[in-house]
């Protein structure tokens, strides 16, 4: 697949060349109308022009996964719709509860609708989930909100704005203290 492009652009440029440069023979001698007959004499030059490689492998990359996708995926919709077809509306018999991809009427919606996406169901429990907690977060919100109130309120401290000690520095305190005590004894006089 990856030579097509380079087949074309050799075949294109090969059939415009001819029809214009087309050598042609009268009793065994070539006759050519787009070559020189300098025989080797003279300056030859080669025209600088910009590279085309990055554009013929862009393309040449670009052809072949496009065929590695859409040949699979165009004989899998042509088979579906060939040989499955759409499927038939039909009473439901007593006692069956249709599954939830047997409500989509074409194969290829009802294989995605059944390996792809979530039950309806399940989705719709996963959202009412999320509703039931946001829920319980803004109930927690609103009591958060009053207890600040009531704390300010109250001038209260001691419960959210009580900042805990680290016992490592009280025991050092109190070591410092108890040193001290011993050195000084109780006789501190002013």
């Amino acid at each position: 697949m990856v030579s097509w492009s380079g087949l074309g652009r050799s075949f294109g440029t090969s059939l415009f060349k001819n029809n214009i440069k087309t050598p042609f023979v009268i009793q065994n001698v070539n006759f050519s109308v787009g070559k020189t007959l300098n025989a080797g004499h003279g300056h030859k030059t080669m025209a600088l022009q910009p590279s085309r490689w990055q554009y013929h492998k862009f393309k040449d990359m670009l052809h072949y996964y496009l065929m590695v996708g859409l040949i699979p995926v165009g004989a899998i919709i042509f088979y579906t719709n060939v040989f499955i077809g759409p499927a038939q509306l039909t009473p439901i018999p007593e006692g069956y509860e249709p599954k939830h991809w047997e409500y989509h009427r074409h194969p290829i919606t009802r294989f995605i609708a059944r390996y792809i996406h979530n039950n309806p169901q399940q989705e719709y429990e996963k959202f009412m989930h999320y509703i039931d907690e946001e829920a319980q977060k803004a109930k927690l919100r609103a009591l958060e909100k009053e207890i600040h109130k009531k704390m300010a309120e109250r001038h209260d401290y001691q419960a959210y704005y009580y900042r805990p000690m680290v016992n490592k520095y009280h025991r050092i305190n109190k070591q410092t203290g108890d040193d001290m005590y011993e050195r000084i004894g109780d006789d501190v006089k002013d």
